[in-house]
């Protein structure tokens, strides 16, 4: 029991290491990663090499394909484009086992982790927020490396033949046994959530003797089916492009361990021993009173099955590269088309992403999406206002039920926006992060806004008021102001030159307005005490009106705030000459 609690302890070492570090590089990389991946063209060969290059630097297989599921959910990258960065993603990932493998059992792991790790913490006290960022990716480091050195050290050596008993019982069903120790490798990397945790607890058991070469190598292609775990749980109310680039992974794997297994004897482990020489089915029983021998043995093993797991990912992409289009095909059916508006967030992913500084892109195709739902309410708000005489019963629903639609949406990208700050996220992403939740709060406020001018609507109905045709035209006047308002505000959004300014001047002339049929209606109230009721209502709808027009210009002047003081300009744009304020 006390082996197999210092165990999952020097494997949490491994995991909280890892994850700081590819944490810690996402953060340092962040916006040179959204650009490099924003610039992938349909070029296959090029996908693969970004994909394996991104992978590389960040250290994580799992943040790559995460990443590349949440582009294509907003529609950053096509599914084309994705299936070619997976597949290098595959690639780059392999480098984490050469790691290990050099490092991790040719050196006393003190030698390279405390020196790390006391680096990575000296250059957290700068005040430099880059430094600190480079400090906890070597602290990370660190702790990786401190959590091999106590994974040697909680796996025994073995002393006696019978210790591995259990272990041969399993390893002798001949092929039965390998499709066994896949499906293991498979639950461990779901359970650890890492690929590179359970291929540093592989090549430990196998450089201690524990495993055979053979079960390891089987393991090793279990991992890269349970890698592909995370994606697809990340694409659970995603897009149907997000969906399919999530099973593209899965598929992709399966059929590359498929191969593998076919072939292991003829192709695979013929090549790896052509490329890392050494006997892989040396006795490391016998050699347990030989030191050096020992070390030596183990470091071939060890090596051996890094090879394996990059031979099996090259070839596996050199093989499945040209059949793209099929693999997309294969998984348009797996994965079909849904239909609109069953799902309220339809870019950002509920888990996944690490780095804010990606997140942010799909937060802003989120406020898209938002305000596409907003001024579709408003404009069904106005038609039932407008219109009250006529039966309106499935627009009213339908109307309360985006209602319900924002509020959800600014409700999950709240939730998701404010997971994804922390102590270590930089000003400028924090200020855009804060920006973001302020301005999604303001297009809720309009969501309830336009439910209110269904209520007056309906209480109209209800009481047998009615607007006077001259007060409908009035109304159907300023919604149209309004609606421009919204439709700049949805341009500005998408990145649209000179809707700032625009903004300001229509929000003028629904002030404007505003404030001159307030004047005539309360002059006719003077006058008269006929349609007393319409006239408040009318009153009543025009405040609204012009408090949709608000938020608009709000959501602008607030987003021309966090780019100021940036030092950014908007979109193209001068600073705007009119700041000001609305809520």
């Amino acid at each position: 029991m006390t082996i197999v609690l210092a165990l999952f302890g020097a494997l949490a070492v491994c995991l909280f290491g890892m994850k700081m570090m590819s944490e810690s590089l996402q953060r340092v990389a962040g916006a040179r990663l959204r650009d490099l991946l924003g610039r992938i063209t349909s070029n296959r060969f090029k996908g693969v090499l970004t994909g394996m290059v991104v992978t590389s630097v960040i250290q994580s297989s799992t943040a790559t394909t995460v990443m590349v599921v949440s582009f294509v959910s907003a529609s950053l990258m096509t599914l084309t484009q994705a299936i070619g960065v997976i597949m290098g993603a595959n690639i780059g990932t392999t480098l984490t086992g050469w790691i290990i493998a050099t490092f991790g059992f040719k050196f006393k792991m003190a030698a390279v982790a405390l020196p790390a790790a006391g680096v990575g913490l000296l250059l957290g006290y700068l005040r430099s927020q880059k430094a600190k960022e480079w400090g906890d990716a070597l602290l990370g480091l660190g702790l990786l490396f401190l959590g091999i050195g106590l994974l040697k050290e909680s796996i025994p050596p073995l002393e006696d033949p019978a210790q591995l008993d259990f272990l041969k019982s399993l390893a002798q069903h001949g092929f039965l046994s390998i499709l066994l120790f896949v499906f293991v490798g498979c639950a461990l990397t779901v359970i650890f959530h890492s690929s590179a945790a359970t291929m540093a607890l592989t090549l430990t058991m196998a450089a201690m003797g524990w495993i055979s070469f053979e079960i390891a190598v089987a393991v090793v292609l279990g991992e890269n089916i349970g890698t592909t775990a995370t994606a697809n749980l990340a694409a659970i109310g995603s897009s149907t492009e997000a969906k399919r680039a999530a099973r593209v992974h899965l598929l992709f794997n399966v059929i590359g361990v498929i191969w593998s297994l076919a072939l292991m004897n003829l192709y695979l482990l013929p090549i790896v021993d052509w490329l890392v020489p050494g006997d892989r089915h040396v006795d490391l029983l016998a050699l347990h009173n030989d030191p050096k021998a020992l070390a030596a043995a183990s470091g071939v093993i060890t090596l051996k099955l890094a090879a394996v797991h990059t031979v099996f990912n090259v070839t596996n992409t050199l093989l499945m590269l040209p059949f793209v289009k099929q693999l997309e095909k294969i998984v348009t059916r797996w994965v079909p088309s849904r239909g609109a508006g069953k799902s309220r967030l339809q870019y950002l992913t509920p888990m996944g992403i690490e780095a804010p500084e990606l997140l942010l892109i799909q937060a802003g195709k989120e406020m898209q999406h938002m305000t596409e739902v907003v001024r579709s309410m408003f404009g069904d708000a106005m038609r039932i206002l407008t219109n009250a005489g006529d039966k309106m019963g499935p627009l009213v629903q339908a109307t309360i039920e985006k209602e319900d639609e924002v509020d959800d949406l600014e409700r999950e990208i709240s939730e998701i926006l404010t997971r994804s700050t922390t102590s270590g996220t930089p000003p400028q992403t924090a200020r855009k992060i804060a920006e973001m939740m302020e301005n999604t709060h303001r297009l809720e406020r309009i969501g309830d806004h336009c439910s209110v001018l269904v209520r007056i609507a309906r209480r109209n109905l209800e009481t047998g008021s009615r607007f006077v045709d001259a007060d409908l035209e009035k109304l159907k006047g300023l919604g149209q102001l309004v609606d421009e308002a919204l439709a700049n505000l949805g341009s500005y959004v998408s990145g649209g030159v000179g809707a700032a300014a625009v903004s300001e001047e229509i929000e003028q002339r629904v002030d404007q307005t505003r404030r001159h049929l307030r004047a005539d209606h309360i002059e006719r109230m003077k006058i008269t005490t006929e349609g007393v009721q319409a006239n408040l209502a009318f009153l009543d709808a025009i405040t609204h009106l012009e408090e949709v027009a608000d938020r608009v210009v709000g959501i602008i002047r607030r987003s021309e705030q966090t780019r100021r003081e940036a030092g950014e300009r908007a979109f193209g744009e001068a600073p705007m000459a009119q700041p000001g304020t609305a809520a």
